[in-house]
């Protein structure tokens, strides 16, 4: 997705599947959540959540970090 969104280097990319595996629906709250505890991003921000699921479905929803 960052190649084919060409995202410039300086956008943030949680990559904690990597840690946690695939935690199904609990993955993008845990990344979220990951990103505002390291300080790659902070309440306010502006973030593009995509999710890949079960049966190639997929969503995306730009939402503002709590």
């Amino acid at each position: 997705m960052i190649k084919t969104l060409k995202l410039p280097e300086h956008v943030t990319v949680a990559r904690d599947v990597e840690t946690t595996g695939n935690t199904s629906a609990a993955s993008i709250p845990l990344a979220m959540e990951r990103l505002l505890a390291t300080g790659q991003a902070k309440s306010g921000d502006t973030a593009l959540v995509i999710g890949f699921g079960a049966g190639l479905v997929y969503a995306a929803t730009v939402v503002t970090l709590p």
